[in-house]
């Protein structure tokens, strides 16, 4: 059996998921020990349950010590069936974090399996649905993984509510690739209010328009939209910017809107994590650079990207992947950013 030490790191939330995700791609039993150990309140907590439960609904076998508050998990899951699912978190629980434990495990069942999640679609410290869909998941098709995410609802703080059905087909096989950064070819803004007045959507774009418009090359789309109670639970506002790449490869960042929050200052957040990107040489953003390591250490040869910086995710995916599939990884510094080869 794997053990992993949730305290690793800075001992959140991560560790654990990424432990999910491979022991369910990988189907190798895994302790996981000292579950978020750093935290205020350690041990698991109800928004990391869903994850785990839907692995172990698909692929079947034993998990023990699936609770609240639980220090130690052990999970065994077995092969994937086929087939639909659902599950609702119940709460605002992050639905763009559940999926990020399903996909290692999705891309290699070679199965068709699609499923339907009820519950935050633009959450605070999590990716928003946007930018999954329009990042992440593009990404991923880079590497071999064919997969869809319809956001049939959006649901935000503390309600819930929103829904969203992935799609991943059978037809996915992971590879390995070499990540440059290459010339930008197309920048979209996609900004979001939902049950509030359009000029909340605008406003979190406006921050940054002009600079967008002036000096990123390529062609520019602004996408500003308000939604109603038919399409989303509750008031939240999102924003994501987002650039491709002449290679296909994806970049950005994103914000979520807060109760007592400007929009301005929400508009600020995705530009700042998007400039961080932009300024640099790196392939990748901080973001998807952690996102995506579990899958380059499941494709069958090695593979070569870049980061702005290292963050404590990047650290812990790395620590967990390596682990796990028992591969090792290489850094090295160069023109201003980190490059992470997988081995």
């Amino acid at each position: 059996m794997y053990i992993i030490d949730g305290s690793y790191g800075e001992g959140g939330g991560q560790i654990l998921r990424y432990a999910a995700a491979l022991s369910a791609a990988l189907q190798k039993p895994v302790k996981v020990i000292n579950i978020r150990a750093k935290r205020p309140n350690p041990g698991l907590r109800p928004q990391h349950l869903g994850g785990i439960k839907i692995l172990q609904k698909i692929c079947g076998g034993s998990v023990e010590g699936l609770k609240v508050g639980s220090r130690e998990v052990i999970m065994d899951f077995g092969e994937a069936k086929s087939g639909h699912y659902e599950y609702n978190v119940g709460t605002a629980g992050s639905i763009t974090l559940i999926i990020q434990s399903l996909m290692p495990m999705l891309s290699l069942s070679n199965k068709d399996i699609s499923i339907s999640i009820i519950g935050g679609t633009d959450v605070k410290w999590s990716p928003t649905s946007d930018y999954m869909k329009n990042v992440f998941l593009n990404n991923l098709r880079t590497i071999g993984i064919s997969a869809e995410m319809d956001i049939i609802r959006r649901g935000y703080y503390p309600k819930g509510g929103g829904k969203v059905i992935l799609k991943v087909y059978s037809e996915s096989k992971l590879k390995p690739i070499t990540i440059y950064r290459e010339e930008i070819i197309f920048t979209e803004v996609i900004s979001i209010a939902s049950n509030l007045p359009k000029h909340v959507a605008m406003r979190q774009v406006k921050p940054f328009r002009h600079f967008l418009e002036k000096h990123v090359p390529g062609e520019k789309s602004f996408k500003i939209s308000t939604l109603g109670r038919d399409e989303a639970i509750g008031p939240g506002t999102s924003i994501v910017i987002y650039s491709k790449m002449s290679n296909g490869i994806y970049a950005g960042g994103d914000g979520v809107g807060e109760r007592g929050k400007p929009a301005e200052s929400v508009g600020w957040d995705a530009y700042q994590r998007f400039l961080d990107w932009f300024n640099s040489s790196a392939s990748l953003d901080i973001n998807m650079g952690d996102m995506i390591i579990p899958f380059l250490f499941l494709s069958d040869g090695n593979s070569r990207f870049s980061v702005p910086r290292l963050s404590k995710h990047i650290e812990s995916a790395l620590y967990v992947a390596t682990n796990l599939t028992e591969r090792e990884y290489k850094i090295d510094e160069k023109d201003g950013v980190i490059w992470i080869n997988v081995l």
